[in-house]
């Protein structure tokens, strides 16, 4: 069972430093709605609808520290003509309940992201992780497998975490903030959100968006982002036994996750696509939104 909530819709662009659809899709996208679903041991998740309920759906799952409004540029485009866009805050981040602990073991994000398909009913759907939402999405395929799922989009996205060797697949700039946003002091670790969130985009963000990304980031506890760091996961057979259709998504200006980790998964799945977007940083669905619309439109279409 769900509880719902209408929450209006900002004026397009909602964020994103290029330009989002035609004008249409402000006057005909239904309003996001907010629903709260329970996951794994009962936990509330906080989930959020657009679009066309009766389309395919899509299930976005954000990344470390981030929201389901990291998705707006997303959820409020005009992919929701056609589309059934739904985005989860993952246990710990933005409107989902933030126990202490539950960070480490890769079946308790599978069961969450069961959970959400379930109670929405979502027929196959194509998932989209973002960053440390590509390790979330190969929870999901390693407990629950591929059968109900129509395809998997990685953006940006890690799919190993824990072991020395995968440091590699962050980049410089961000591995020495790391143990600063793991601080469990509160000023220092609300410097390294700062700092963070300027490396998400290659471009800098408007100063009102800005503050919003500092805002969810901050707003994540000591508790959550230590937990989340001490996973320890490599998901190789799970990509290497992938029949699905894959796209692989990074911006080559990545300063986060580097574009390698792309290039990975692409490796390992043989028949995925593997979209490099130049001049553009951890957040492509920001940067070059019309861009990525447009191929996660195709992406779906390819997938049903």
């Amino acid at each position: 069972m769900t509880q719902s909530r209408v929450v209006p819709s900002p004026a397009l662009p909602v964020a994103g430093l290029s330009q989002s659809e035609p004008s249409r899709a402000s006057n005909e996208v239904r309003p996001e709605r907010l629903h709260t679903v329970k996951g794994a041991g009962g936990l509330d998740l906080c989930v959020a609808e657009a679009g066309n309920p009766e389309g395919p759906p899509v299930l976005l799952v954000h990344g470390f520290c981030q929201s389901y409004v990291s998705w707006r540029p997303v959820l409020h485009s005009a992919l929701g003509l056609d589309l059934r866009l739904v985005a989860v805050d993952l246990r710990g981040h933005g409107g989902s309940a933030k126990p202490e602990s539950g960070y480490t073991e890769g079946r308790l994000w599978a069961e969450d992201l069961h959970a959400v398909i379930t109670a929405l009913r979502l027929e196959r759907p194509v998932l989209v992780g973002w960053s440390y939402g590509g390790v979330v999405i190969t929870d999901y395929l390693r407990h629950y497998g591929q059968k109900n799922v129509a395809g998997a989009h990685f953006v940006g996205a890690l799919t190993r975490l824990g072991k020395p060797e995968f440091y590699a697949d962050f980049g410089p700039e961000f591995l020495p903030i790391l143990p600063e946003l793991l601080s469990p002091d509160a000023a220092t670790g609300l410097r390294a959100v700062d700092r963070f969130v300027t490396l998400l985009t290659q471009q800098p963000l408007p100063l009102a968006m800005r503050d919003e990304v500092v805002g969810y980031n901050a707003a994540v506890p000591h508790p959550v982002r230590l937990g989340v760091s001490q996973r320890g996961e490599d998901a190789s057979d799970v990509l290497r036994g992938l029949s699905i259709p894959v796209l692989a998504t990074h911006g080559e200006a990545d300063r986060v996750v580097v574009p390698a980790t792309s290039q990975h998964i692409a490796s390992l799945v043989p028949h995925a696509e593997l979209s490099l977007y130049a001049g553009v940083g951890h957040s492509p669905f920001w940067e070059d939104s019309r861009r990525f619309n447009a191929e996660l439109s195709r992406f779906v279409a390819r997938c049903r």
